[in-house]
């Protein structure tokens, strides 16, 4: 009886983390793809009022993405993933505050793009 219940909460544990493994990797291409478009959307507003949601969901987009890395298992990967999410950050900040043009947003949402590129192209390893 023991080895039963053992057997079944091992095979309860590795189907709720392949299930975890699916969920995380959801969120993060929604996040991937909520960036995107609260980016590209922050380019196009005429006004502050219109900026306002789109600059608030692009930093928390962006605050997600970089709390979801994993630096012990990510290795150079996940050091370089934060360098671009802060580099897209700093472009949000400047284009809202600073008025500094789109150079660099341009920059970030190529960059953002070519990122959830990749994410879906590992969809099925999930």
């Amino acid at each position: 009886m023991n080895i039963a219940f053992a057997r079944n909460e091992y095979a309860n544990t590795k189907s709720n983390a392949m299930t975890s493994k699916a969920e995380n990797y959801e969120a993060v291409k929604i996040a991937l793809t909520k960036l995107l478009e609260s980016m590209t959307d922050l380019k196009s507003a005429e006004s502050a009022e219109e900026r306002e949601p789109f600059f608030e969901q692009s930093l928390t987009s962006i605050y997600f993405l970089q709390k979801c890395l994993d630096f012990e298992t990510g290795g150079d990967l996940a050091k370089n993933l934060f360098k671009v999410y802060e580099f897209s950050r700093q472009a949000v900040l400047d284009y809202v505050l600073r008025e500094k043009g789109s150079d660099n947003m341009d920059k970030s949402i190529e960059y953002v793009n070519l990122i959830l590129d990749g994410w879906n192209g590992i969809e099925d390893s999930v």
